[in-house]
């Protein structure tokens, strides 16, 4: 990390006005207290100010190396009593030499310099504590600017990484499906299962191409879903009715891509699969308060509505929702007399 001091033009300004201050603190104790000449007590005060504020800035490498992280409380407490003491002693000599240089006539004032080296010690290792704890705070809120932003970034792979599992869930319980779709064509209608492998590859092309974090328009994504659904036509055929009603304006709304997918897979394995009536999908779109509502029902056979999977699918797509949009009210699943109905909401 570098020296907040000299990195920073707003930490440089407080840097210098604040010496001002201690450096001006310092004249009136002089003039006033020990009634020293003017133009000696500004000497005097500007001097050992100048050369503690230079000092200052070198103690923040100190604070750098000098760590709670690396070393007990009293061993910090006895590198600072060292390196303190040393610079404090360079620091009052330091100061003392260039006085007694420019007013070595001035026995009266030499003196005075001499009797007060003790209380001026005294003050060096008092603002030698406070630079270093003001540094130490600094020090301690980086580290915790620092130890916010790693834990966001962790927070954010995770993310990236839960929804690349809930992704990866989906995809092959679909593929599985329309593999043994496939399968049982081959033989005995292969015209047939030829062109399921076609839509197949469209579909998985589609899901290839956009990554997990990706939005798409609902047209985009119904689209897709249009490939999946012709997909389950050949297997059914003439079982599956396809109903839509889309408010003008929906198809360019933005969402998750494949969010709806898993919805679509449950109504053809629990109302389709599981009845041998025509089973009509519905998708209803429209807007309301600035997000897109999508409404996905399909009707089934009462009672074999009761044999459940894993409910992997509609599972997914709450979690989904809820890591991209940080809400947990954004999906709602009615059960009807007949009727499944998943109900979507997408912020827009």
């Amino acid at each position: 990390m570098l020296n907040p001091i000299i990195s920073y033009r707003k930490s440089s300004l407080v840097y210098v006005l604040s010496w001002i201050f201690v450096g001006a603190l310092h004249f009136v104790i002089l003039f006033f207290f020990f009634d020293v000449n003017l133009i000696i007590s500004l000497t005097d005060a500007f001097i050992y100010t100048a050369l503690l504020s230079a000092f200052g800035i070198g103690m923040w490498y100190i604070v750098r190396y000098i760590t709670f992280d690396d070393e007990s409380y009293h061993l910090v407490l006895i590198d600072h009593l060292v390196t303190g003491g040393i610079i404090i002693l360079m620091w009052l000599f330091g100061g003392y030499f260039i006085l007694t240089t420019l007013f070595s006539a001035n026995e009266a004032y030499t003196l005075f310099l001499e009797d007060s080296l003790a209380w001026r010690f005294v003050y060096g290792i008092l603002l030698y504590t406070v630079i270093v704890m003001v540094y130490y705070l600094i020090n301690y809120y980086k580290n915790y600017q620092d130890k916010l932003i790693q834990e966001s970034l962790l927070k954010q792979t995770l993310q990236e990484s839960e929804l690349n599992l809930l992704k990866s869930q989906i995809n092959p319980h679909f593929l599985f499906n329309s593999l043994n779709s496939i399968n049982s064509l081959i033989i005995l209608e292969p015209e047939r299962a030829r062109e399921m492998i076609l839509e197949l590859s469209d579909f998985l092309r589609y899901t290839v191409r956009n990554n997990e974090n990706e939005k798409v328009s609902l047209r985009d994504e119904i689209d897709n879903i249009r490939k999946y659904l012709d997909i389950e036509k050949i297997r059914f055929g003439s079982r599956i009715m396809l109903e839509d009603d889309f408010e003008e304006g929906c198809l360019q709304m933005l969402m998750p891509n494949m969010i709806l997918q898993p919805i679509y897979e449950n109504a053809v394995k629990h109302g389709v699969n599981e009845s041998t009536d025509t089973v009509t999908i519905s998708t209803k779109c429209f807007m309301e308060n600035g997000e897109l509502r999508i409404f996905i029902s399909n009707n089934f056979t009462p009672g074999n509505l009761s044999r459940k999977g894993k409910g992997i699918g509609l599972e997914n797509i709450r979690k989904r929702l809820m890591l991209i949009f940080k809400r947990h009210d954004l999906m709602n699943i009615v059960k009807y007399r007949d009727i499944f109905e998943v109900q979507i909401t997408i912020p827009q």
